[in-house]
């Protein structure tokens, strides 16, 4: 099938093996997730476990009050992190989401999405729209609602096939977009490599190699001709039942379509290909059914998504574990050796023929899961390669497998590089609001809690800068706040993060700390106007104190939600890209939430 570029690995730098210090500080920073540790004589650590549940370890029998039997003491092996693999992830994050979607959609679009979903879309305005797409993008995206639109058929049993068509090539790219003037080529393209296929595909040979494979294609193969045959036509009811047969005979929809050109069939009847006339009526009934959406983006370029809430319905609808590019990469790792390649062809009765990299695109090519050819790994392979990717290298082999499929699933398909490295910590703008530790160390966005700070400064820095576009200038002193927004020429409103796991409490900060920054800048001769106070959420008595402090001293006190400044930026930065954001909106002595942000935006 055609796929996209795979990107090699090879132009990246050799990684280097990390020295005592620098392993030591990588260690602290993954603890395990549900074992417990405890230092050793030496400085060491150790985790307890089931005896048995991993194997090479260091371990020491030992008997514990209240079990139900011996368990491990075992020196924790510490995570290597030294795979290239590890600068490529980030993949799902970059995925658009229904809430960056909307405001970027034509109201067209918009009614096409809303169009089957709402009793009426009369009378309602642009912004209408776009407020109800994204305070119902739940119910849109609701896994039931996706599946039952998936499981339906088409009155028209070529418009079907041809929306899974533009479904599989959608999910095939890295963040499930495309430019819409390149849909209709690449589904072209895809229907070309499958006919491809079809035309070396030797049914009579697999009869020899695979007897049992062979009897279930033959038989599809007789029960899809026989179906068209009666009135050359497929009508809703036998590919309902068409499907069953699929499913029960353990058949994917590319062999489908594969069988179909064997009998003249795909991609549409006499083995035409469809046009783009075609493919862009498709599309259009997809978005009928609220399954691709449509937005333009920057550029001014419109591009079809499958958005990050729809598509993981729609990856299950499909049977795709991994994409292309990142299903290559996992074949391509070390562990996996040229006798496990082999032992997953013969199971299918595929040709293992070739060196690695043939096999690695026989096996792609085929029906063959990543789960499956893994399973063919022993627990000390899979352990060892979650151990190179710091993942948790202890538990069933099972969970093990899950660990490295959800990693590669999260690789992007090349490197980016950032200009500004402040952009990668405003990605996790929330997560250092809330100091969600464990996210933060999995992602390797901290090494150690400390950084935690730093990062949210300099992620609000780059929120109100580049996002906002405003005159910024981060604190570079002590004692003062952590940043200062310049509305003109002397007024000012300044701003301070708190990262907090619960919610933050004005009390402990008003008069021991932001009372004595405001004072501090009218002594340099500056007018500011208020103190934008920026955590995860807030005490009650917070807003109290927040207005009672307004009444004594004429300053306003904000109480900025940081997801709600997060969505602010985005929205402003999308839809006003060169345009400062009024950032004196913010100056008024109230929480500002996200539907507070939604009004604030709807007032610049």
């Amino acid at each position: 099938m055609s796929s996209p570029t795979d990107p090699t690995l090879d132009s990246m730098p050799e990684p280097t093996e990390p020295g005592p210090e620098q392993t030591n500080r990588l260690f602290e920073v993954f603890p395990p997730d549900d074992a417990s540790v405890e230092p050793d004589e030496d400085g060491g650590e150790w985790e307890f476990e089931e005896a048995g549940d991993t194997p090479g370890a260091e371990t020491t029998a030992v008997a514990e009050t209240g079990t139900a039997g011996p368990r491990l003491r075992r020196r924790r092996r510490r995570p290597r992190l030294d795979s290239p693999e590890l600068r490529l992830r980030g993949r799902r994050a970059l995925c658009p989401r229904v809430e960056d979607i909307a405001p970027l959609m034509l109201k067209t679009a918009k009614l096409r999405v809303l169009g089957g979903y709402l009793q009426s879309v009369r009378g309602l305005e642009d912004d209408d729209l776009t407020r109800i797409l994204r305070d119902d993008a739940a119910k849109l995206a609701d896994p039931e609602r996706v599946r039952a639109t998936l499981a339906s058929h088409d009155p028209d049993y070529n418009r079907g096939q041809l929306k899974a068509m533009i479904l599989a090539v959608l999910l095939q790219e890295e963040t499930h977009t495309l430019p819409e003037n390149r849909l209709d080529a690449k589904v072209i393209e895809f229907e070309k490599a499958l006919a491809g296929r079809a035309a070396a595909f030797d049914l009579a040979a697999l009869r020899k190699a695979d007897p049992d494979r062979w009897h279930s294609l033959d038989t599809y193969r007789i029960v899809l001709d026989a179906a068209w045959s009666n009135d050359g036509q497929i009508s809703p009811d036998e590919a309902r039942l068409l499907t069953v047969l699929r499913k029960h005979l353990g058949i994917p929809l590319e062999e489908h379509w594969v069988i179909s050109a064997l009998i003249g069939r795909f991609p549409k009847t006499g083995g035409a290909l469809h046009t783009p006339d075609e493919v862009n009526d498709a599309r259009k009934d997809l978005q009928r059914q609220s399954v691709v959406w449509s937005y333009r983006d920057e550029s001014n370029q419109l591009n079809d998504v499958i958005p990050a809430e729809v598509a993981p319905t729609c990856r299950e609808w499909a049977g795709q574990e991994l994409q292309v590019v990142n299903y290559r990469r996992l074949l391509s790792h070390d562990a996996l050796l040229l006798p496990d390649l082999w032992a997953a062809l013969d199971a299918r009765g595929l040709d293992r023929s070739g060196n690695k990299p043939d096999l690695i695109a026989r096996i792609v090519a085929s029906d063959l899961r990543p789960t499956t050819v893994l399973g063919g790994l022993d627990r000390e392979r899979l352990s060892s390669m979650c151990g190179t990717f710091g993942l948790k290298s202890s538990g069933a082999k099972a969970e093990l497998i899950a660990r490295i499929v959800e990693f590669y699933d999260d690789l992007t398909f090349e490197v980016r590089q950032t200009k500004d490295e402040r952009e990668a910590w405003y990605s996790d703008y929330v997560a250092l609001a809330s100091r969600s530790y464990a996210e933060l160390r999995a992602k390797k966005v901290i090494t150690k809690d400390l950084d935690i700070e730093h990062l949210f400064e300099a992620a609000t820095a780059f929120l109100f800068g580049v996002k906002l576009k405003a005159t910024c200038d981060p604190s570079r002193t002590e004692n003062r706040a952590d940043g200062r927004v310049r509305l003109d020429a002397d007024n000012c409103v300044l701003w301070d993060c708190k990262s907090v796991e619960a919610a933050v409490n004005l009390q402990d900060h008003l008069d021991g700390q932001f009372d004595s920054y405001l004072r501090k800048e009218q002594q340099v001769g500056l007018k500011p106007l208020g103190f934008l106070v920026i955590g995860p959420a807030f005490t009650p008595q917070s807003i109290r104190l927040a207005n009672q402090y307004k009444a004594r001293t004429n300053w306003d006190v904000a109480l900025v939600q940081a997801d709600a400044l997060k969505h602010l930026a985005d929205r402003w930065a999308a839809t006003e890209p060169d345009k400062p954001f009024p950032v004196r909106l913010l100056v008024r002595t109230e929480v500002i939430d996200k539907e507070r942000a939604e009004f604030l935006l709807s007032l610049a």
